[in-house]
């Protein structure tokens, strides 16, 4: 088991707490982590970073999440993947995106609305950087646009319950001759 644990917590004057190390608040500051005041280095926690960015990505993105985190972050796809984690860790906003999301209610559906706003993103960008990725973003229309998805896809949905309820009664009248 991790000695990293990856959730909410309450946020100190100075950096960024992502977590636990065994127990213990763990701070980000800058790259560097914080345990109750000590320096831990890169290489002493980075195979139980793996391990807690491994857990948390999982319950939020599934078990193929490295593209995906890729995706939602901004970051390079090269970036999430376990051994560079293990040797540089990741920014603190993805942490800290990790830790929220995983500690949602339904996170795993909290993972698959995300990548509807992203795919979704995707069709307003005004604007790149060189890198390609968006630089601006019609956020008003993707707003819009994804609002109109989510209550389509709901309809979706309550029309296969009524279409299968339909369904069931009419092969329960089959089979008893009603």
């Amino acid at each position: 088991m991790s000695r990293i644990v990856l959730k909410p917590m309450p946020q100190p004057a100075e950096g960024c707490c992502i977590g636990t190390y065994e127990g213990k608040p763990l701070i980000m500051l800058e790259r560097s982590y914080l345990v109750d005041g000590a320096l831990l280095a890169q290489d002493a926690i980075g195979e139980d970073l793996v391990e807690a960015v491994d857990a948390a990505a999982t319950r939020v993105l599934g078990h193929e999440w490295v593209s995906s985190l890729a995706r939602l972050m901004m970051i390079n796809r090269r970036s999430t993947s376990k051994d560079r984690i293990a040797r540089f860790g990741l920014p603190e906003y993805v942490l800290l995106f990790l830790a929220q999301s995983a500690a949602h209610s339904h996170p795993r559906a909290l993972g698959h609305a995300l990548l509807c706003v992203e795919e979704i993103q995707e069709g307003v960008v005004e604007s790149r950087h060189v890198t390609g990725r968006p630089a601006r973003i019609d956020t008003a229309q993707r707003d819009l646009d994804v609002r109109q998805t989510m209550q389509r896809a709901l309809a979706v949905v309550d029309e296969v319950l009524a279409e299968r309820e339909a369904f069931r009664r009419r092969k329960g009248d089959a089979l008893t001759g009603e």
